[in-house]
């Protein structure tokens, strides 16, 4: 898992996030107990977010010193910090536990909005006729605002000018990605089986203890939070299975209903995730219905080898899964005909960079406003 986040050449800002996961399984007293909760609480991310939000809460030294905030620099980060880990878990393993039993992990990375995006403009083939977005798992809504960031994508910038967040990703490999422009949406809503309140101080405080403690990170969600908290857009609370056949039909019939699931389907066992290609399938009877899914490979961890989708995953791609886990983006349309599928890119697990595996070259976006 720290693979993922700071493989080779990344920051040093992402150093800190590593370091985190080896410490944790580095630790047979917190692994022992972290064993005890159910695999799909996610144990290791619930106990990263438990310590990080002990650590802003109890400022222990020296251990909150590695810990950034939003707006300020990453503090240096050195070999102290193992030592420093070691003692605050083991005089604090109780609490650490406890706030994992009481709590879910919420990751809202919203740096990968950027790759949604490139997702739903690749789905649309720059049809200008609007759509309706429905976001899975979308924890504190964040998803839903993405016409309302900027975006830098390579050399291009898209987006309206006056955006309150910019969001960078860079492209690898030799195919360009399509312009990053969107449909108007005219419709959005979210599903999440436990929305966060964004009016609530200690929800957000939890949100931002279960983002990555590196500065840029923490930076995109206050100011993604802001945007959220001044355009708040409707949440279902449920479960995705249970309620999205209801809220695809809620939809006017004429709009074409975008479906994203970003680091969602991939937590799902496998009768789960073939029920949503089946809710999803139904729904595509009356009109266009994509699924445009951003998850790692299944199942989790290096021995990932299959798309959450179904799609054919070339096998270079798969070899290098083995190495540091990434995202695949791909797109599944439902449309009364047996429905198409194209597996469009792999991306980096917090929007960092994409590299476009599917189609002809597109041409870039315009530099500047």
């Amino acid at each position: 898992m720290a693979g993922g986040w700071a493989p080779s050449g990344a920051p040093e800002s992402w150093r800190l996030t590593a370091a985190l996961f080896e410490a944790i399984a580095a630790d047979d007293e917190l692994l022992e107990q972290l064993a005890t909760l159910p695999p799909d609480r996610l144990p290791a991310l619930l106990a990263s977010a438990a310590v990080t939000f002990l650590v802003r809460r109890d400022r222990p030294v020296p251990l909150a010193g590695y810990f950034p905030e939003p707006g300020a620099s990453q503090p240096r980060f050195d070999d102290g910090f193992f030592p420093a880990f070691r003692a605050f878990c083991a005089a604090h393993l109780t609490d650490i536990i406890e706030v994992c039993r009481s709590r879910r992990y919420q990751m809202s990375e919203v740096a990968r909005c950027t790759q949604i995006v490139l997702g739903i403009a690749a789905a649309v083939g720059g049809s200008a006729d609007p759509v309706a977005l429905v976001d899975l798992g979308t924890g504190a809504g964040l998803g839903l605002q993405l016409d309302r960031y900027r975006y830098r994508v390579g050399t291009g910038t898209y987006g309206p000018a006056a955006a309150g967040l910019s969001l960078g990703c860079d492209v690898r490999g030799p195919i360009t990605p399509p312009p990053a422009e969107l449909p108007r949406i005219a419709a959005r809503v979210g599903v999440d089986l436990d929305p966060v309140d964004l009016q609530d101080p200690a929800a957000r405080a939890w949100l931002q203890a279960c983002t990555p403690p590196e500065v840029s990170a923490l930076s995109r969600l206050a100011a993604a939070v802001n945007i959220a908290r001044r355009h708040p857009e409707p949440v279902i609370a449920g479960d995705v299975i249970d309620v999205l056949p209801g809220v695809l039909g809620s939809i006017p019939r004429q709009q074409r209903i975008i479906v994203v699931d970003a680091y969602m389907a991939v937590f799902l066992p496998e009768d789960r995730r073939t029920r949503l290609a089946d809710i999803l399938d139904q729904a595509g009877l009356g009109r266009p219905v994509t699924w445009l899914s951003l998850d790692p490979l299944v199942p989790l961890g290096p021995s990932g080898r299959d798309s959450v989708q179904g799609l054919p995953l070339p096998p270079a791609l798969i070899r290098d899964y083995q190495h540091g886990v990434f995202a695949v983006l791909g797109a599944r349309t439902f449309d009364g005909a047996g429905g198409r599928g194209r597996l469009l890119a792999r991306a980096h697990p917090s929007g960092g960079w994409i590299q476009w595996l599917s189609g002809e070259p597109a041409p870039g976006g315009e530099g500047g406003p």
